[in-house]
């Protein structure tokens, strides 16, 4: 399939999710969120008493465990690798499903030793293509660190620890807040700001990171609630956040991606990638943002083809559909962007 083609629903149908709404009842929130909560305080318990290793058994365990009972969200996977990679056999796909139950019990057990990790990563972390992100740090227009639902991206963590480098990093809040303080806590550092989104201010102070000439960690390959616009995914029209690419056009900022992927021993692989500098080239603000969400989606693409088993495909990506006025500008922009590249 080529990722550069933009298909239309009747020749490539996005996915609805209907059959995997999970039916809870309203009064059982506050007792499923309590259960939460203590078993995420008693998580970050093991991960002080467990060794590393130890804690990636575990989380093994747990992702089987996962892959045989939460059969809906089993299924979301299925169903996304079925649309992606049509030419799997079933075995295949249940193979990469499984895998990716495994690989996602394993980091929720990382992130709760994080601490951890970070003290013992120079014999669990190896960096590739360091100089792409220091030339653009030392560039001095700030930098854009696009990063992904991928590996364990959380690690990023470490290596900011590693070089002493001021960061910033946009992040979803949890339901229960009670946890989302957890999780702030287990990632933030001296030199790493967490900015929750969603809040009255979020937008300006990402903003004025950028301004200050420093680094910003963003991550768009989700359909979620913030600033967004239709652009093909994986050939499909798909809510995508701007973000990203607003910042780059307004700041001038370098945008560089990081991908931290699992190796087979327990180890990681943080590779940098320079996507570049991004101004402004078309007439309209809608068209440059556009262009460059564009191209920063079929980056990620790749990515995910490269390790596909370590993508959160259970995340409903496709899960709102464009209106017919939407589909209809995207496919404006796409034609411009397509008539902008064969001039």
């Amino acid at each position: 399939m080529n990722s550069d083609s933009l298909h239309p629903e009747t020749e490539f149908p996005q996915p609805t999710y209907d059959e995997f709404k999970k039916n809870r009842p309203a009064w059982t929130t506050s007792i499923r969120r309590g259960l939460e909560y203590i078993l995420f305080r008693f998580g970050l318990y093991l991960g002080k008493k467990l060794s590393i290793s130890q804690l990636q058994k575990l989380g093994l365990g747990i992702g089987n465990f996962a892959y045989h009972v939460l059969r809906k969200d089993r299924g979301i996977v299925i169903k996304q690798l079925k649309l992606i990679f049509p030419e799997l056999s079933d075995a295949k796909r249940e193979q990469w499903t499984r895998e990716c139950f495994r690989h996602f019990g394993q980091m929720l057990f990382e992130f709760l030793c994080l601490p951890q990790i970070i003290n013992d990563q120079e014999n669990l972390i190896r960096v590739e293509n360091e100089a792409a992100f220091m030339n653009a740090v030392n560039a001095g227009k700030g930098v854009i660190l696009l990063g992904m639902h991928m590996g364990n991206w959380e690690l990023i963590t470490a290596y900011a620890k590693r070089t002493g480098l001021f960061m910033t990093a946009a992040t979803a809040n949890f339901p229960d807040q009670r946890i989302n303080q957890l999780m702030i806590s287990q990632r933030k550092l001296e030199n790493m700001e967490i900015m929750p989104r969603g809040t009255g201010m979020s937008s300006r102070k990402l903003f004025r990171c950028l301004k200050n000439k420093n680094i910003l960690i963003l991550i768009i390959d989700q359909d979620t609630n913030v600033p967004s616009t239709w652009v093909p995914f994986f050939g499909i029209p798909s809510k995508t956040p701007v973000g990203a690419s607003v910042f780059a056009l307004k700041t001038g900022a370098s945008v560089v991606s990081y991908n931290v992927i699992r190796e087979n021993d327990g180890t990681f692989r943080l590779k940098f990638e320079t996507l570049g500098i991004f101004g402004r080239n078309h007439p309209s603000m809608e068209q440059d943002v556009y262009s460059v969400t564009r191209k920063i989606n079929q980056h990620l693409e790749q990515r995910i083809r490269e390790n596909p088993q370590q993508w959160a495909w259970f995340h409903r990506r496709w899960r709102h559909r464009p209106s017919a006025e939407e589909l209809k500008k995207m496919e404006e922009l796409e034609q411009n962007e397509i008539q902008a590249r064969l001039s």
